[in-house]
């Protein structure tokens, strides 16, 4: 697609690690000389040597965790939220790339995929136009993880005002972190699920999902009309993102990969049920790579979980189970 670079900001929100942030700036300005940049942090983070052109400092609004067992992980769903709505308030843009603080732009071949998809269903079209986002980790609710609704976080391209349509919707409630799921309480939904399904009722739209896992047939027929009228799922490579944490990385946690669409697995969703003349490419590099990598990674989860057997704490384990994984397979 042809654009002027004048017409994309580029929005970058989250913690900031000066060293890998400061890197991630440049890049953007070498590549995309013209277009600005907007940086939204919290109050008292440490800009100093930071290139952007505007500053958003937002007052925490702090965060839950996904349930009240001990050692849970933390659901940041409402920083999300206030971080992005305040540095969308600084965009006066027509296009907007968001993303997050912790992954680096290496070029714009994503611009080729912003129109290529251009069909879709008017009864499920949110926005004006599609936006580009991963393929990880938008969840695919036909695998083993029942999750509709779930269309990756990490990043967006798109029109400003579909992006602040998305957005626009309220925090989550100390009931809805609290959700009684019949044994036990949890988060009513996932991060990726609360702004997606709040951004489709806030539009009127009836969603069959009443919680995270709530996945009738009915939900999940809905979530691939949604899908596939509303976003192009990339991967990594093809949406030029780089991750600087190893949670991100395919090699060393497969696991979190295996649940996701690849590019063309909604490509699929798209030739179903949006344009039958779509052509799904017969060979699929991505779901072959996921299956190779998912090899090596269960015999080092195994050696993982045997050693962190003599411990109590779920973070203790957690965080043997996850040492072993990154030092046999991350990258080097």
């Amino acid at each position: 697609m042809l654009m002027d670079m004048k017409d994309i900001t580029f929005l970058f929100q989250g913690v900031v690690n000066k060293a890998f942030v400061q890197d991630s700036l440049a890049m953007v300005r070498k590549m995309f000389p013209q277009s600005r940049i907007v940086l939204s942090s919290w109050i008292g983070t440490d800009v100093t040597g930071l290139d952007f052109d505007e500053l958003v400092l937002c007052e925490d609004p702090g965060f839950f965790y996904y349930s009240d067992q001990p050692g849970e992980k933390i659901n940041n769903v409402n920083r999300q939220i206030v971080g992005i709505c305040a540095g969308l308030e600084k965009v006066d843009t027509p296009y907007c790339f968001r993303l997050r603080t912790d992954f680096r732009l290496n070029g714009s071949d994503f611009l080729d995929f912003f129109d290529a998809f251009p069909e879709r269903d008017d009864a499920y079209a949110l926005f004006s136009r599609k936006l580009l986002a991963c393929s990880y980790f938008s969840r695919n609710p036909r695998s083993r993880l029942h999750f509709p609704f779930h269309p990756s976080d990490l990043a967006f391209f798109g029109r400003t005002d579909d992006i602040r349509k998305l957005y626009d919707v309220p925090l989550m409630t100390e009931e809805d972190a609290r959700w009684n799921t019949g044994d036990r309480r949890h988060n009513r939904y996932t991060p990726e699920q609360h702004i997606f399904i709040n951004a489709l009722r806030r539009d009127g739209r009836s969603v069959p999902c009443e919680y995270y896992n709530d996945c009738s047939e009915a939900a999940v027929l809905a979530t691939e009309r949604y899908f596939a009228s509303n976003f192009v799922f990339l991967s990594f490579d093809q949406f030029n993102l780089v991750p600087s944490k190893p949670i991100f990385f395919m090699k060393v946690h497969p696991n979190s990969f295996r649940t996701c669409y690849t590019h063309n697995e909604w490509i699929g969703l798209y030739k179903k049920h949006v344009d039958s003349k779509a052509v799904v490419p017969e060979h699929d590099g991505e779901r072959e790579k996921i299956d190779r990598y998912y090899r090596p990674y269960k015999v080092c989860r195994l050696l993982g979980n045997m050693m962190s057997l003599p411990f109590k704490s779920k973070v203790k384990r957690r965080a043997i189970r996850t040492g072993v994984l990154e030092f046999f397979l991350m990258p080097r």
